[in-house]
């Protein structure tokens, strides 16, 4: 790659330090107000000592870095969605069954782990422009390999490369956004277009190889995609390591004692993070989420096939409703439920109705109904993920130095279950169909929701102080 110069950006960390005379530090250290008591996502980031909210305009870059990341989150959707309309194309050209055509999400899930392994060390060592670089570089890696159609287990290696590129890219930019002074609105953003992506995907899909054309060339579209992805992150991010520090620390002064010279290294790091319960609970949480996600949106198609008698060269257009309906859930429902109820008590409603919706699926013998009924479920499914992420980067959950790696754990969970349940499903159907997938749907949102209901209620606590009774403690 041949190498660019680029113009010397004056860093805004001095002008952030500037505006401190503006800034009423009387009680600086004093919980910050909650977001929903005044019915809008401005107030979720806490006001740190002498230096204002991170908004779209300050630093001066953000506009643009902004609209990289959910250009970036697009990319990224339309290549998650693509394997499920492709799945029972890429069964008949290399002759294999369902159990090893799901070793594609296997080998994405071991990339994203190893990123996780690594996470403590990738982010000192390369920052924020670098990390968001080689992100995409990985991607055009695996859609070089995955494009070429050759064989099936050099198909997975690609794979595994997209995995890394993933899990780099998705920490990045969900936590970049999460400091943002309106964050509930802009993770709504990246990850509605996410779901955007992942609608339009399987459409473009099922068209190419309803053309005649080999599934394995739809892949160049998305090596063209990041190759746009990689220059305008890698311009967009110019000096971020520097005009982004002043919203990087801790706003308390007991996360200040935390994260001392020794505190900060990234081992150190590394372990705050996994000796943390929060972080297992989170991780889990969307453990279970990305595995059900991933695995109606890689089954349905098949099931509706197998079980309703569906049209095969029309089905496939099931799952850009599935990631149709996640997506107008992102947008239209990620700001409004806190607004409403607060995001726990978001995340509770729209996984009931979530698993309500599949249960209609199952039972429901008509395809055009479980047609309708998926992409309604794919409405109330699709808050959860961001809705988490903004939940995690809420004051007095995760400390702000362990966010990245944090986040990057859980991403890492997200994609180990989005490529372990699709994988289970592949080999139970082997013997017992693949209805399976309704089931194992509704198990993994019952296993969601109880793990939500352990995390401290934290949005309750700044309101009215600690939780007293059971009640309070759950809703």
């Amino acid at each position: 790659m041949n190498s660019v110069e680029l113009e010397t950006i004056t860093p805004a960390y001095p002008s952030v330090l500037s505006k401190r005379h503006d800034v009423d530090t009387t009680n600086a250290f004093a919980p910050p107000p909650s977001s929903f008591e005044n019915g809008s996502d401005e107030a979720s980031v806490p006001v740190q000592q002498g230096v204002p909210p991170m908004t779209l305009h300050d630093p001066p870059r953000n506009m643009w870095r902004t609209v990289a990341c959910i250009l970036w989150g697009f990319s990224l959707g339309f290549s998650d969605a693509a394997p499920g309309a492709l799945l029972p194309h890429i069964e008949t050209y290399y002759n294999i069954n369902y159990a090893v055509v799901s070793m594609i999400w296997v080998a994405n899930a071991v990339g994203f782990i190893v990123v996780a392994l690594l996470a403590h060390t990738i982010e000192p060592l390369l920052g924020r422009q670098k990390s968001l670089l080689l992100s995409c570089v990985l991607n055009i890696v695996m859609y070089a390999l995955v494009s070429s159609g050759t064989a099936f287990p050099v198909i997975a290696v690609g794979f595994f490369f997209g995995g890394l590129g993933a899990g780099l890219g998705v920490a990045q930019t969900n936590v970049f956004l999460s400091r943002m002074e309106l964050k509930a609105r802009l993770l709504s953003f990246i990850h509605g277009a996410y779901g955007l992506g992942a609608t339009i995907s399987p459409i473009i899909a099922t068209s190419v190889v309803n053309a005649n054309v080999a599934w394995h060339y739809f892949y160049l579209i998305l090596l063209g995609l990041y190759a746009v992805n990689g220059i305008n992150l890698y311009l967009s991010f110019q000096g971020s390591d520097v005009d982004l520090k002043p919203w990087d620390e801790d706003p308390t002064s007991a996360n200040r004692i935390e994260t001392t010279t020794h505190e900060t290294s990234s081992v150190s790091l590394l372990k705050t993070a996994l000796k943390n319960p929060i972080t297992w609970l989170l991780s889990f949480f969307i453990f279970f989420y990305q595995g059900s996600e991933v695995a109606m949106a890689g089954w349905i198609v098949t099931f509706l096939l197998d079980y309703r008698h569906g049209d095969p060269s029309t089905m496939g257009y099931v799952a850009s409703g599935f990631w149709g309906g996640l997506t107008i859930g992102r947008l239209a429902l990620t700001n409004l439920l806190p607004k409403l109820f607060g995001i726990r008590r978001g995340v509770l409603l729209v996984s009931l109705l979530s698993i309500l919706f599949v249960v209609l699926c199952w039972v429901i013998p008509s395809v055009v109904a479980v047609a309708v009924l998926v992409c309604l479920a794919g409405v109330f499914v699709g808050p959860n993920y961001p809705l988490m992420v903004a939940f995690t980067t809420t004051e007095g959950l995760v400390p702000r130095k362990t966010q990245v790696i944090t986040i990057t754990i859980m991403t890492a969970f997200g994609s180990s279950g989005g490529a372990l349940f699709p994988f289970i499903v592949g080999l139970i159907s082997q013997s017992a169909g693949t209805y399976v997938i309704m089931p194992v749907f509704i198990s993994l949102y019952g296993a969601m929701v109880m793990l939500w209901l352990m995390l401290p209620n934290v949005e309750r606590t700044a309101k009215h102080g600690t939780p007293q009774s059971l009640w309070q403690r759950l809703w």
